[in-house]
């Protein structure tokens, strides 16, 4: 069941102080609203496509997708997110046998993150994988993504390192024109590093993102 308004508003009641005045609450679900609503604004202007079908398809698809990390957030406790959790719910539909076994592998430390956080690596690796599944290496039978990360430390501070690399896939050429998804995949972190490697055997995308030092190591996965 997708989220309502009335889930938010019980969500934003959550994260206050029993005693919290209707005020606190009201003013906490209108940032989440906000929130919500600049991001589906950005999909509604920026979604490209060649007929209304298509970007009717699109721009649902990436609204569910919205929708559906939110409400992994809500859910999660202190409304912390387990990586390795968004990416099985994320990626899971698109991989053919289910996660770990199926086309789609992963293999890092499972962290928790912040929702902001978690919501920008949500929308990313969902367009990584509907490029990978429309155009890249999962359109081919024999195809398969790997995603690794891992925790680099730098004196007081942490950042997530992550690689998404395709291979089996139709040989990779640099596209000429960005479209959104890939706009979105460069911008979505700010301050992060990004780097967008077409290489012909399959795209590679690594990104390296500071996270907050009291992210709890949890178990690896593989």
């Amino acid at each position: 069941m997708r989220p309502t308004i009335s889930n938010q508003f019980e969500g934003a009641t959550e994260v206050l102080h029993d005693n919290a005045s209707p005020e606190l609450v009201v003013n906490e679900l209108q940032h989440r609203l906000r929130n919500i609503l600049s991001v589906v604004h950005c999909f509604v202007v920026k979604t490209e496509a060649k007929t209304a079908d298509d970007y009717r398809e699109a721009l649902t698809a990436r609204i569910a997708s919205l929708s559906d990390a939110h409400d992994l957030i809500e859910s999660a406790r202190d409304h912390r997110v387990s990586l390795v959790e968004l990416l099985e719910r994320t990626l899971k539909p698109h991989s053919g046998s289910g996660l770990p076994n199926g086309r789609i592998l992963l293999a890092g430390p499972d962290i928790v993150l912040e929702p902001r956080l978690a919501l920008s690596l949500h929308l990313i690796f969902h367009e990584l994988a509907i490029n990978a599944s429309k155009h890249g290496a999962l359109t081919s039978l024999s195809g398969a993504v790997e995603v690794n990360w891992d925790i680099v430390a730098g004196g007081s501070s942490q950042a997530l390192a992550v690689q998404w690399r395709e291979q089996g896939g139709p040989k990779v050429t640099k596209p000429q024109h960005k479209g959104f998804g890939m706009r979105l995949i460069s911008k979505a972190l700010s301050g992060a590093q990004v780097d967008m490697d077409f290489a012909p055997a399959g795209l590679v995308c690594r990104f390296l993102v500071e996270i907050d030092p009291s992210s709890a190591l949890r178990q690896a996965t593989s």
